[in-house]
């Protein structure tokens, strides 16, 4: 008998038993849904690569015909139900584990968002949290007034020179900007350049289009970083943009760990240069083994990425909400000159926060634009879980879609409308509707960068509004709608696109 022969029967033999055992034996065999989708991964290949970040929508529809339990791939559950969201993502009382597989697709080793168990993450976190705190954020706002001031005088020089404005290349610039002076100590002077430097979040936006084709294919992050700069820079000029970004952000990681080892005494002016956050995980009392380069230029890279792309695309769905909504847009400036008297004055997050019809734009900027958009699984390693008559045994994988949350009209009626107003009704009633705002996730992973990822929503959107009469410019629904998902929403065709033409600046 050829060893073809033998392989070929060795082969069938092997497929047969796996897919018995899957289909039969496998601890979540129990659990509804499609057996094409138990038996193999290439059921969500199909609709997540193939058909380009579709299978969210195909989970859905399992949803609606095999209840609020289903089983979406070899070795994971996926639950829509609300009520059950702080069972998968849970305190830190109980022990809560990432997806090594999910986790390798970004190329991220060693980053806070990389770390798998929770005592490497509270290792790595616990020097980063005092940077996001509420206070924190307040006592750096001046770096999004600053950033907002650049982008309100491209505004007016757009209203003067009738040229239109991508407002998306505009936020994303501004996240930017703000996160890099505040992680690194430097401004990339996005906002200095034409376009806002569209290249910088090109090269994010072909990372994130990758996510799918990363998580089944995860060496070709290796692949993509052996590339030589030229090569790649002819290959792909947005995926260069961002190779050479990583590569400061690596020079700045060495630099960190050089000023250490000196232990050089700074002037104040240079100490007032450097950056807070880099500083505070390269010195010292961090662990020897968390020290190199390569950690600090991801959880850098990390840091940029998760404090630009989610919160610019969220802007620029308040935006066009805004634009199209003239009552939402009257009363909002109507509330807003109690705390900006004249267009010009510079308002606070503080501030902000506390005008209810305000805070219900941003919840409905932050409910319609999702965030993140992908499953973020998490595995209870030591703890059997029970979703009504249903078993998940240890060391399984489960996930919760935040988009069924935010879109669930039995918490949100009307859900695909933007009403800030079902807010104040929601808080008249005693409801605690924030509960179900679950775009920065919850637990002892909740997202670091909320509190940063509000006061930009609050100050940008409140400045624009009460400064500028604008209208969109070929700009429609189609240009926001999430129709894909690659991490975070994107629509049909192309990425998220917000355009605009000043039509009057605000006096009064």
């Amino acid at each position: 008998m050829s060893l073809f022969i033998l392989l070929s029967i060795g082969a069938l033999a092997y497929l047969t038993i796996r897919s018995t055992y899957r289909l039969y034996f496998h601890p979540l065999a129990k659990i509804p849904g499609p057996k094409l989708a138990a038996l193999t991964n290439g059921y969500e290949f199909y609709f997540d690569v193939i058909k380009g970040g579709m299978f969210i929508w195909e989970i859905e529809r399992l949803h609606k015909i095999y209840g609020p339990i289903i089983r979406i791939n070899p070795r994971e559950v996926h639950i829509n139900d609300p009520e059950y969201y702080d069972e998968i993502y849970s305190s830190r009382t109980r022990r809560r584990e990432k997806d090594p597989i999910q986790v390798a697709q970004f190329g991220l080793d060693g980053s806070t968002f990389s770390s798998i168990r929770p005592e490497e993450h509270r290792q790595r976190r616990v020097h980063l949290d005092k940077f996001f705190s509420k206070q924190a954020i307040t006592n750096t706002e001046h770096l999004i007034h600053e950033s907002l001031d650049k982008i309100i005088r491209n505004l007016k020089d757009a209203y003067q020179t009738h040229r239109v404005v991508n407002l998306d290349s505009g936020f994303a610039g501004l996240t930017a900007d703000v996160i890099y002076q505040y992680t690194f100590g430097f401004n990339p002077g996005n906002l200095d350049q034409e376009g806002f430097n569209e290249n910088v979040r090109n090269g994010a936006n072909a990372l994130l289009r990758m996510e799918h084709v990363l998580y089944f294919f995860p060496f070709l992050q290796s692949i993509m970083g052996w590339l030589p700069l030229g090569m790649l820079r002819r290959v792909n000029e947005p995926a260069y943009a961002l190779a050479t970004q990583k590569l400061d952000l690596y020079a700045r990681g060495v630099a960190a760990l050089e000023r250490d080892r000196n232990r050089v005494k700074e002037d104040k002016e240079a100490s007032n240069r450097k950056g807070a956050i880099l500083d505070a995980i390269s010195g010292p009392k961090i662990p020897e083994h968390l020290r190199t380069p390569e950690r600090l230029m991801n959880e850098g890279h990390s840091l940029a990425i998760a404090g630009t792309e989610t919160t610019a695309r969220s802007l620029a769905v308040g935006a066009y909400y805004l634009l199209t909504m003239e009552d939402v847009r009257t009363k909002l400036r109507e509330e807003l000159k109690s705390v900006m008297p004249t267009p010009e004055t510079r308002v606070t997050w503080t501030e902000l926060e506390k005008l209810p019809y305000m805070s219900g734009v941003v919840n409905e900027t932050l409910r319609l634009s999702t965030g993140i958009s992908s499953r973020i699984a998490r595995i209870a390693p030591t703890e059997t879980l029970v979703y009504k008559d249903h078993v998940i045994p240890p060391g399984s994988l489960f996930s919760q879609l935040h988009h069924f949350i935010l879109m669930d009209p039995s918490i949100f009626p009307d859900p695909h409308v933007f009403d800030p107003e079902r807010w104040i009704r929601a808080a008249a009633k005693g409801e605690r509707l924030d509960r179900y705002l679950v775009n920065f996730s919850r637990g002892s992973r909740i997202c670091l960068g909320m509190n940063l990822a509000y006061a930009e929503l609050f100050v940008v959107l409140a400045t624009l509004i009460r400064q500028f009469d604008m209208e969109l410019y070929e700009t429609t629904k189609a240009n926001i709608d999430f129709v894909r998902d690659f991490a975070t929403p994107y629509p049909d065709k192309g990425n998220l696109s917000v355009r605009t033409v000043i039509t009057g600046v605000i006096t009064d």
